[in-house]
């Protein structure tokens, strides 16, 4: 099976060329450290008797934040060393800022053929590989098996597209899943769904969504609801209107909101966090259009008094700026958009939470935030805005909201920690007294 995969890599990589070049000539920075990516990572010094090696992928900024918290005990642990890859430009910079200075190596991930990969295990020598999230490298797992390295997929999780793909192709399944793969998952759903798919219940555990650690306490020198709101140019007592993750269309939907809210004698603001950052140009047009006062943090973090709009058009800052926020609208949940994105960030934090019809990425998590009272779900773009204004018109129903996402949060204990045991266990690692 392997060798079919090693065999129709390059015919297949050759003809998705250019669409993969045009992404990265678009969101650029893929040209830093380009040679790791053909498995030319420096060759590091040979694993000491008394250390484990642990090498860990994580695709983007949102991974590497989910995995934060382990990834900090990991890094603390005196018998474990870290190295860390990335595959987006956004993920990479958010590993040199964040870990780059206490992993043993950072860089891109190799492509996931023999010629690289195997290179790049050369110069590795990992005791153990973890990917996040849903990230199944065959050649990856190849290369593990065959050094007899522990293969884990931690915060794994099947989106309804991904889990019909695989159900469907026996061939994929093989390929995709190799034996002894060990998968630590989000919930009871996604444990049946890995093993329909063919996978040993000794291999899979239920851990809980590791984005629940994510959103760590807020740092003694980070800025305060109100530095953030006066760096907005916000009036301190307006009411913040946040779309959070936003994607085309959406941004649109919040500017009429904002119109409605501002009609009913509310100071409404708005602050812009779209999923793209390279829309900018795109949603600076919508708000020209819209002739309303805004600013765009790439441009500068201070907005001038009594700006409108605040365009976030920069990556990696969500945690904290959501939190100048009263209220928010989760992205790609409307119409024509359609998965979601992760509700587990705002509700982290009790900030009141509206969503589309469209969250089937994140649809277990969404549907016990409902079954909890704990989020707002509309059935379309329209109840959705009804909904947002609603809200904003009503500070108790807001502050209602908020207590039961907190109340919802604080059910759910600390995947991270259970997921960092499981891991020791495996490395027959003692837990870290520090």
């Amino acid at each position: 099976m392997i060798l079919l995969y090693r065999t129709f890599f390059p015919l297949l990589a050759l003809l998705l060329c250019p669409y993969y070049f045009y992404r990265m000539w678009r969101r650029g920075g893929y040209g830093k450290k380009i040679r790791y990516r053909l498995g030319f990572w420096p060759s590091l010094p040979a694993v000491e008797s008394d250390k484990k090696r642990i090498w860990i992928q994580a695709v983007s900024v949102g991974e590497v934040s989910s995995i934060s918290k382990i990834l900090n005990s990991l890094l603390n642990h005196p018998s474990i060393e870290v190295v860390l890859s990335g595959t987006t430009s956004t993920g990479l910079v958010q590993i040199e800022k964040k870990f780059g200075k206490q992993v043993l190596a950072h860089g891109p991930f190799p492509l996931d053929w023999w010629p690289f990969s195997s290179m790049a295990w050369r110069r590795i020598q990992a005791d153990m590989i973890i990917t996040v999230d849903s990230e199944l490298w065959p050649e990856h797992f190849q290369q593990a098996s065959l050094r007899g390295t522990p293969a884990l997929v931690i915060n794994a999780r099947l989106s309804d597209r991904t889990y019909r793909r695989i159900s469907n192709s026996p061939l994929a399944q093989k390929l995709l899943l190799p034996k002894g793969l060990q998968i630590f998952t989000t919930s009871e759903k996604q444990r049946c769904r890995w093993s329909e798919l063919g996978l040993a219940g000794e291999f899979i555990q239920v851990v809980g969504n590791l984005k629940i650690d994510a959103a760590q306490p807020r740092k003694m020198n980070s800025p305060t609801p109100a530095d953030l709101r006066a760096e907005f140019g916000f009036p301190k007592e307006a009411m913040v209107l946040a779309g959070i993750s936003t994607w085309p269309g959406e941004e649109e939907l919040l500017i009429q909101a904002l119109l409605e809210i501002r009609n009913q004698g509310i100071d409404g603001r708005l602050l812009l966090i779209p999923r793209h950052a390279e829309r900018r140009n795109q949603l600076e047009a919508v708000l020209k259009n819209a002739q309303l006062p805004y600013h765009l943090r790439s441009s500068g973090d201070q907005a001038p008094d009594d700006n409108w709009v605040y365009l976030a058009d920069t990556t990696g800052e969500l945690p904290t700026l959501i939190l100048a926020a009263d209220l928010a609208l989760i992205g790609k949940t409307l119409p024509p958009n359609q998965g979601g994105q992760n509700p587990i960030e705002p509700i982290a934090i009790g900030l009141p939470l509206v969503s589309g019809p469209n969250f089937q990425n994140f649809s277990q998590t969404c549907n016990d935030l409902l079954l909890n009272n704990a989020i707002r779900s509309t059935g379309s773009a329209k109840e959705a805005k009804n909904e947002l204004i609603t809200l904003a018109l009503s500070a108790e129903s807001r502050k209602e909201l908020s207590q039961k996402a907190k109340e919802w949060i604080n059910s759910q204990g600390s995947p991270a920690e259970l997921t960092l045991e499981k891991i020791l266990q495996i490395l027959e690692v003692p837990a870290s007294e520090n």
